[in-house]
């Protein structure tokens, strides 16, 4: 705990710092292959997924915004990295969660993955990693690959 910071200051920030892992890329590959398996969807979801990183980050290099706390580069990697605009994060989830949502007939499960992807989006705006602009630009980034996904 920081200091002049309450137990439950600390423990909110954790539990929202653990929820935005989440959209970890390694936790994004085995999620969905643990509900949908080796099939069709999942294949076509690990390019859609390749696409959005190549899109994110071709987006970050050409028009760098810093993160609202700030991060210094010394390469392209890291100018990626640093870059505020879109949120990756809000980006994965959206296009894994939507395309898990449209594989479910179930309600209950439809409505977990929506909260997911707005619990992520608030997440990294909270931990002051993005802008609400940037995780509005994430979730339609996230919209746009997810519906060629589905249709192309």
């Amino acid at each position: 705990m920081k200091p002049g910071e309450s137990f439950w200051q600390y423990k909110l920030q954790t539990w929202i710092r653990d929820f935005t892992a989440l959209a970890n890329p390694v936790i994004l590959l085995f999620v969905p292959f643990a509900v949908l398996g080796p099939s069709k969807i999942y294949y076509v979801l690990l390019i859609a997924l390749l696409v959005n990183e190549l899109v994110g980050s071709i987006i970050k290099i050409v028009f760098p915004k810093k993160r609202p706390t700030g991060q210094n580069y010394k390469n392209i990697i890291e100018k990626i990295d640093a870059g505020s605009f879109p949120s990756l994060h809000t980006s994965r989830i959206t296009l894994v969660y939507l395309t898990l949502f449209a594989t479910t007939s179930f309600l209950s499960l439809k409505v977990a993955f929506i909260l997911v992807i707005v619990l992520v989006g608030f997440s990294r705006v909270f931990l002051k990693k993005h802008y609400p602009i940037d995780v509005l630009g994430g979730l339609i980034c996230g919209l746009v690959i997810f519906w060629f996904s589905q249709y192309f």
